[in-house]
């Protein structure tokens, strides 16, 4: 099959018309989204209504592999912009293909998208017709606007051509595989082998296939349980388990060889790393309730034993005292960086304070002085709550966010301006030649498009303080989570990555559901770049009005192929005298704390941080924990699928014998069940309450067998990855009446 063309050269601005639209409100009428009129705010298409379904269907000039959308917006931040949103298209205008699920950010810049373009097979989807349709605007109970779209594709005649021929080729494709589906499922083996022989089109995996005939035609349950387990051990339910339920366990770490006692003392506001090829953890410095701290301490995770590196690293030419830094460390070369810290600027008499960049040469035991200001460089000014994380595969530092120490805003006299202090933007820092340069500022960032090429990043990213930002070194992508920009009337997107190699950022919808972590100020996160997963944990608030302080501790894991977060732990309990009685079994509630990942032991470390005490508010904390999260096991999944099949199987014995089928549920469905589980033992005995249900079977006898044998095979193929499996359609539900 030959390669589709994805040739940059050809991708242009794609003329369009307004095919249909679902409602406008007189004035606002959709063909004004065809003109970027920002200073106009009746230049924009409104609906009548935010009931569902309001949207837009474009009409493209010529059928184009469409592969960004481009919005424009009002000059000012608007309650009509759309949180959330989807674009759908295809040939037809009632075609479905999701080509973009996103938001935009409620403010002025324009915004492009990456939009959906190839197909499984590695096809591009052919449009002519581009459906958009908004979910949410960003004012509660506001009707949907658009300001400005622009497409941007390819509609080369010849590169369409085949792309149009190979996107029918694979929809008759998939009808063929809905009829074999079908024929099967209705015993038309004569019609289903007829296709097989003439199309040369399988209907799924050869196992899957082998699987069908020993449980539907052979009904050979016990030969099913072995597929299974084969299955397990060649990695085709691998997927799965990625994605089942997680259990963490917090367990406090034990320290051993330590008869001085000598660890880290109580503190918040400290910094951890970890390496995780040689299991060490490093913290540096923080506040201990009263003085900051310039200590720095190694805890190697093998041994579980502390062992102070430096009771005062200024001493050794090292960093002054401080608390809010930020450190990160590059385990390739065995370097640990330090930038920033917290400045009480408003009392400070003299020049402001400079922001010194500090490194740590593990093996030699050394500090250098980097440089004493990084914004002479061309890096950022002095920062606290930023973020910083290392690529030690281009030798790079990525920061990103923070306030200001000696901004403008946080020396003036003026009470509002302190409270809305200056923020820092997007830099990175080359190691070996010693270079910063600022990647995004934190202003609007122009969008360059020459020629119809996008050229410059397509979207600027809204600084922060107290978020999290984590490193997908294989994907090349750096993630941003969570913070708060307290002077903006608009919240900042809360989660967006940025692709270290095109420069592109794309900002990630959150569920708008409660099926999301809280946003805060206060929560770390984490990333496991086996799995694909970022973990986030969210604890106490410094913000006493924020409705999550419901929510005092909970751990959260978002899947990054599949988009999708879930929650695995929360504890709502607030009570003082209950987390004194908890203390050895779970961290209490707490900010300014650490967590490190390691990815090789997959266990998260925390430590330290402030508890919140209105009485006590010097208190810190120096309890230092392990999480481990464990995930179904080889063997429990083999469980899981040998349950299964024989619940279906005492559900045929049962229509048999139902002496035999009870002897079958006390001894083979019995042995797999954790009686110590309340919920199995309640589904349990629901099955054994089925020996007593009058069944009034009428009918075929052999055909309801067939029926709950293909049932069973439907549901073990669910344990498969999608590109294994039959369609999961029917072909009878695509039929209108």
């Amino acid at each position: 099959m030959d390669e589709p063309s994805t040739s940059s050269d050809l991708c242009k601005k794609l003329s369009y018309s307004i095919h249909s639209y679902s409602s406008y409100l007189p004035t606002y009428v959709p063909e004004n989204i065809l003109h970027d009129n920002q200073e106009d705010q009746s230049s924009r298409w409104s609906s009548m209504s935010n009931s569902p379904p309001q949207y837009l269907i474009l009409k493209l000039q010529n059928t184009s592999i469409v592969k960004y959308i481009k919005f424009g917006k009002y000059e000012r931040p608007h309650v009509c912009n759309l949180k959330r949103f989807k674009v759908y298209g295809g040939l037809g205008e009632d075609t479905k293909i999701e080509l973009l699920y996103s938001g935009l950010n409620n403010n002025s810049d324009l915004e492009i998208f990456n939009l959906r373009h190839t197909l499984d097979n590695d096809s591009m989807i052919p449009v002519r017709y581009i459906r958009l349709e908004p979910l949410e605007s960003w004012g509660s109970n506001f009707n949907y606007s658009l300001w400005y779209v622009e497409l941007l594709g390819i509609d080369d005649s010849h590169i369409i051509s085949s792309e149009i021929t190979r996107f029918y080729q694979l929809r008759e494709e998939t009808l063929i595989r809905l009829c074999l589906k079908h024929f099967r499922q209705k015993h038309y083996d004569l019609a289903a082998n007829v296709l097989l022989q003439n199309s040369h089109i399988t209907l799924e995996h050869p196992f899957l296939s082998q699987l069908y005939d020993t449980i539907v035609k052979q009904g050979n349950y016990e030969m099913a349980e072995t597929l299974m387990d084969q299955a397990i051990n060649d990695g085709f339910l691998e997927g799965f388990m990625k994605s089942q339920s997680f259990k963490p366990i917090w367990n406090l770490v034990k320290e051993h060889d330590n008869p001085g006692k000598r660890r880290p003392c109580m503190r918040g506001g400290h910094q951890m790393c970890i390496d995780s090829a040689d299991g060490m953890i490093y913290l540096l410095g923080g506040w201990d309730g009263h003085k900051d701290l310039s200590d720095l301490w190694c805890f190697t995770i093998a041994t579980s034993t502390w062992r102070c590196i430096s009771i005062n690293v200024e001493e050794h030419g090292g960093p002054s005292p401080r608390s809010c830094h930020k450190i990160c460390i590059d385990m390739d070369r065995k370097q640990i960086f330090v930038l920033g810290r917290f400045y009480e600027v408003q009392s400070f008499i003299g020049d402001y304070p400079q922001s010194d960049f500090y490194v740590y040469d593990i093996e030699q035991s050394q500090w250098t002085l980097i440089c004493a200001d990084t914004n002479i460089m061309g890096g950022p000014k002095l920062l606290f709550d930023h973020q910083m994380v290392m690529d030690s595969i281009s030798s790079t530092i990525y920061v990103f966010g923070g306030r200001v120490v000696a901004s403008s805003t946080r020396c003036s006299s003026d009470e509002t301006h302190k409270n809305n202090p200056d923020f820092s933007g997007f830099y990175k820092y080359h190691v070996p030649t010693n270079t910063w340069t600022c990647i995004l500022p934190d202003t609007f960032h122009e969008i360059k498009v020459q020629d119809g090429l996008l050229t410059h990043n397509p979207q600027t990213v809204a600084s922060r303080g107290g978020h999290s930002i984590l490193l997908h070194s294989k994907m090349r992508r750096i993630y941003i989570f969570g913070g708060q920009r307290q002077r903006w009337a608009q919240k900042c997107p809360e989660f967006l990555w940025y692709d270290i190699e095109t420069g592109v950022t794309q900002s990630m919808p959150m569920p708008s559901t409660v099926d999301k972590p809280p946003m805060g100020y206060t929560q770390r996160a984490t990333i496991d770049m086996d799995h694909d997963e970022i973990y986030v944990l969210s604890s106490l608030s410094k913000d006493k009005d924020r409705r999550e302080d419901k929510v005092q501790n909970a751990f959260w894991v978002y899947f990054i192929k599949q988009n999708k977060w879930i929650c695995i732990y929360k504890n709502h309990n607030s009570d003082e005298q209950y987390w004194n009685r908890m203390q050895h079994l779970e961290p209490c509630p707490r900010f300014a704390y650490q967590l490190v990942y390691d990815q090789k032991n997959k266990t998260h470390y925390l430590f330290g941080g402030n508890p919140g005490r209105p009485d006590a508010q010097n208190l810190r904390l120096d309890d230092f924990w392990e999480l481990k999260v464990y995930r179904c096991t080889n063997t429990e999944l083999s469980s899981q699928c040998k349950l299964l099949i024989r619940k279906f199987k005492f559900q045929e014995i049962k229509k048999k014998d139902k002496v035999a089928a009870m002897q079958f549920l006390q001894t083979s469905v019995s042995e797999l069940i954790d009686h110590s589980d309340i919920e199995q033992t309640r589904e349990f005995q629901g099955t054994a309450a089925l020996l007593f249900k009058d069944d009034n079977q009428t009918g075929d006898f052999s055909e309801q067998i067939h029926k709950w044998r293909c049932s069973l095979f439907d549901k073990l193929c669910e344990f498969f990855p999608n590109s294994m499996v039959q369609p999961k359609d029917n072909l009878v539900d695509l039929i209108p009446l």
